[in-house]
């Protein structure tokens, strides 16, 4: 599945600047961001509907969240703020 293009990023805008302020995240291309050298969050259109993949606490594969609406996008951000925090600590 092809990660969303530019077009779809457009409508996230809000969402992509608070996922910039967290500590640690590199944003490697629009909308792809990296933590210690490893993927970490992404965006996908699925047929109009925005997804996000961000990594598992664990490290092994990636959680989906739907990011259309405003609690979508909140829960993203506070999951994504705690995992960062996380990979702080290791």
């Amino acid at each position: 599945m092809a990660h969303a293009d530019e077009a779809a990023l457009q409508r996230l805008l809000p969402l992509l600047r608070q996922l910039r302020e967290i500590k640690g995240l590199r944003e490697m291309k629009p909308g792809i961001f990296y933590m210690k050298g490893s993927a970490f969050i992404h965006f996908h259109d699925e047929a109009g509907a925005l997804v996000a993949d961000l990594k598992k606490a664990g490290g092994s594969g990636f959680d989906r969240y739907p990011v259309d609406t405003p609690p979508g996008q909140r829960k993203l951000v506070d999951d994504a703020k705690r995992r960062a925090g996380r990979s702080d600590e290791d």
